[in-house]
């Protein structure tokens, strides 16, 4: 796909460089030296993917082609060719997803392990198929009967559906039923038959029992045809704080149960009046909105297949200062920076310093931002007995963290009840950063003991997320926090910071400067390096500072995982280095490494780059000052880097992209897990100035000190 410009930058779409990504995860799924679990998780996860990207961009996509030309006041490539090219990467890996998901099955096959249908199901089973049918499937199932005063329009886009065709003596009727795969699981496992371990979808036995279902219509033929539809997702919400915002939550989740369908599936074999029917009576358009499929759909949920021989979940890796200690967490930490790798390292270290700051007599307030929280949240019922033990607790809740709205919605209603201090959101922001401040009376002052992660408080997805977590005493870094948190609770005045960038305010100067005195090294003939990793890259004027850097001689080396815009090769006349890792773990770390001359600077952050990340959300990006703990993230880095395994060269037009080379074969989720594990327990002094410059505040300011 071609790169258009923006701004009079080559700027590739982000759209298609999301697709290009969902596609590496694909290559994943049809990587046969893995076991068959893993590969069908891999098929799960790249449907779940692009039922996402349907809601949020091809929805977005369409809003702007009705903008008109107003789109180019946005800074974006043409809305209408980025959906074209778009469709054509979705066409063409439906081939390719379709081919991958029979061979899985023809692997399983040989594993003894069948998937059928209703029609083979062998006869000495049908009898426990029809009592499973009776007793657990049937009532759940409440079709409804398509006739010319039927409406669909407001049917949720969530569920899949049958639609089924029923016939006798040339008289035909039609009718709808959800699969309820809501309380039920979407694969069951039959009795054992001849040796063989036999599974069949949720929706084939509803086809075997569809004679009962209707037993009293005057029908004895009847066939049933798979559909899905995905609804607009957009939430939107003024800025009018006066009513409720749970209200207005509530009101947005309604609503995007009846946004406008942006696509509809349906089995390919459907009969063509059928279909229409449908089409109508959904209010769907024809075109690029109704596309024909398999017989199956909904296929996110090949990651509960009954598949043998899954890969074991990762075993935590003893922490080198944190793991087997006595001593208090607050007492190592004054000592010495802590630095965990996810999800090598257990997230349950940060559970660990929650309880002691729960039972700590001298600890008086915890207060922390929670964007996405785990169902049953270990750290939501930590800050609840926290309160409970008279602790000061404040919780910064985002309320519009998609798709999980509803989620936080409950748990700031628990946080309440318990005495929590809630902040339900700020303002025109969504705030993404990741912060924990403990408040701890020592010698008659206050101390601040901080943690900041690049990725969520949340044990579930700490499991397959690589992520990096900073634990610190470092004394200026807690009173930025403290500092968040007071614009958070009084957001007329931005927040006054030294150490931390945080955006919409100074994130995206911080950057500028940073760049700028990579440049500036460069011309002089001093070190200088640009090395990034992110899930999204995808800002133009970040873009068009790389080009600079690149053409001013700075080295620049980007791991991105997904949104990828700038567009490398020589053709560019310079050298920008560009990969992508897609493994067992979800890459979702953000690193910015610098080289500074001989003396490097190392950030982590929340923040992807892109306009929403540094405009209209707020994040933080937060220096790593202990240098061992810079060697620490360079290894790791650079182990990335070296990926010749699961690491994809980015090339200037995606679809040809190419697996990284080597003599020796290097797979870098399992390198750092190796060398994480060979790390001895070692005592590290703190690397920034202790104990005195820990005090005060750094005088100067602009880019994070």
């Amino acid at each position: 796909m071609k790169a258009t410009r923006v701004d009079g930058i080559p700027f590739r779409s982000k759209e298609v460089s999301w697709l290009a990504f969902n596609s590496r995860v694909l290559q994943e799924a049809a990587d046969s030296s893995l076991p068959v679990a893993e590969r069908l998780k891999f098929l799960g996860i790249y449907s779940n993917n692009l039922d996402e990207f349907f809601r949020v961009r091809i929805a977005t996509l369409r809003r702007l082609i009705e903008l008109g030309r107003d789109y180019r006041k946005l800074r974006l490539p043409d809305p209408k060719q980025t959906l074209k090219d778009a469709m054509q990467i979705i066409k063409y890996d439906a081939a390719v997803f379709d081919a991958i998901y029979h061979d899985i099955f023809r692997a399983l096959k040989k594993q003894q392990v069948e998937l059928i249908n209703e029609t083979s199901v062998p006869r000495p089973l049908w009898e426990w198929l029809l009592n499973y049918f009776f007793e657990k499937v049937r009532p759940h199932i409440m079709p409804v009967m398509l006739r010319s005063y039927t409406r669909l329009d407001h049917l949720p886009d969530g569920p899949m559906y049958l639609a089924v065709e029923m016939r006798k003596f040339g008289r035909k009727a039609h009718a709808l039923l959800e699969i309820p795969t809501n309380v039920l699981p979407r694969f069951v496992t039959l009795p054992q038959h001849k040796g063989r371990t036999l599974v069949i979808y949720l929706d084939d036995i509803i086809r075997f029992g569809l004679p009962s279902l209707f037993a009293a219509l005057p029908y004895d033929e009847f066939k049933a045809y798979a559909i899905k539809f995905t609804r607009d997702a957009e939430i939107e919400f003024d800025d009018d704080f006066t009513e409720s915002l749970y209200d207005k939550i509530a009101e947005g989740l309604r609503a995007r149960q009846t946004g406008r369908p942006v696509r509809m599936n349906y089995d390919a074999t459907i009969p063509k009046a059928s279909l229409k029917l449908l089409v109508d009576k959904l209010d769907l358009a024809e075109g690029g909105t109704v596309i024909p499929g398999m017989r199956y759909h909904n296929r996110r949920d090949l990651m509960k297949f009954p598949a043998p021989g899954g890969l074991a979940p990762q075993r935590p890796l003893p922490h080198d200062i944190l793991s087997g200690a006595r001593e208090s967490i607050f007492r190592t930490l004054q000592d010495r920076d802590a630095l965990l790798h996810l999800p090598w390292h257990s997230f349950s270290h940060f559970l660990d310093f929650l309880r002691e700051a729960s039972l700590d007599q001298w600890v008086s307030s915890i207060q922390i931002t929670q964007y996405r929280l785990a169902r049953n949240s270990a750290v939501a019922r930590a800050l609840i007995s926290a309160a409970q033990n008279g602790k000061d607790i404040t919780v910064l809740v985002e309320p519009r963290a998609r798709f999980d709205e509803e989620n936080n919605i409950n748990w700031a209603h628990h946080y309440q009840q318990a005495g929590v201090r809630v902040i339900l959101g700020v303002p025109g922001l969504k705030v993404h950063s990741k912060m924990c401040l403990v408040t701890r009376r020592e010698s008659g002052i206050n101390r601040y003991y901080s943690v900041l992660s690049t990725g969520n408080f949340n044990e579930d997805t700490a499991g397959f997320y690589t992520d990096h977590m900073l634990l610190t005493a470092n004394q200026e870094i807690g009173e930025d926090i403290a500092e968040c948190f007071r614009f958070f609770a009084s957001n007329w005045q931005p927040p006054q910071l030294r150490h931390l960038a945080a955006a919409p305010f100074t994130l995206r100067s911080a950057m500028r400067e940073l760049f700028a005195a990579e440049i500036a090294n460069a011309k002089d003939g001093r070190d200088a390096e640009i090395f990034l990793k992110l899930n999204n890259l995808a800002d133009p004027e970040i873009t068009n500072l790389l080009y600079k850097a690149a053409r001013a001689g700075v080295r620049v080396r980007l791991i991105v995982r997904s949104m990828f815009s700038v567009v490398t090769g020589n053709k560019q006349k310079f050298s920008i280095e560009a990969r992508s890792v897609v493994d067992r773990y979800l890459e979702h770390s953000r690193v910015f490494l610098f080289a500074n001359g001989g003396k490097p600077r190392c950030f982590l952050s929340s923040a992807d780059f892109l306009p929403r990340n540094f405009d209209s959300r707020f994040e933080t990006a937060f220096p790593i000052q202990d240098s061992s703990l810079q060697m620490e993230l360079r290894k790791v880095m650079e182990l990335q880097w070296e990926d010749n395994v699961k690491s994809r060269v980015l090339d200037s037009h995606l679809r040809n992209e190419t697996a990284c080379t080597g003599k020796t074969p290097l797979r870098s989720q399992e390198a750092i897990c190796k060398w994480l594990s060979a790390k001895k327990p070692e005592l590290r002094k703190r690397a920034d100035p202790a104990p005195a410059a820990r005090k005060g505040r750094s005088a100067s300011a602009g880019a994070p000190q």
